[in-house]
């Protein structure tokens, strides 16, 4: 019986040692973050038909800054990059009223693929393709 006992308190002992000896976890391995710096060739989806337009990108962690140039003039932008979703606004002049156009897109490698809402009164579909470097 005492031997039992020895046993049963050496396996006792011996089981969560067992378990410590074990790997800790390994972290997680992450992917290359997306870097959208550089300069895009973007096409917009309007009811007045398609609009080429040149966007020319900054990323510095997840700030965005650059331009964004069409028929209509250059402006500036501002936004977000957070994982592979891209966010900014413009702000244009619309005969004299300011109107606030908001783009968001997914980019997959060396294209993104989004929508943009022009102030509340409507929104449509745009791509855009990065130039080699």
């Amino acid at each position: 019986m005492k031997k039992m006992l020895l046993l049963v308190c050496l396996c006792a002992l011996l089981v969560p040692a067992a378990a410590f000896a074990q790997d800790p976890p390994k972290p997680e391995v992450k992917a290359d973050k997306t870097d959208v710096t550089g300069v895009w060739d973007m096409l917009i989806e309007t009811p007045q038909g398609q609009m080429n337009i040149v966007l020319t990108l900054k990323q510095e962690g997840e700030k965005l800054t650059g331009t964004q140039a069409s028929p209509m003039g250059e402006i500036a932008l501002e936004g977000t990059v957070v994982g592979a979703e891209v966010k900014y606004a413009v702000t244009i002049d619309m005969q004299g009223q300011q109107m606030t156009v908001a783009f968001g897109a997914k980019v997959e490698g060396d294209t993104m693929n989004g929508v943009y809402d022009f102030g509340g009164m409507g929104s449509g579909a745009w791509t855009a393709k990065k130039r080699p470097a």
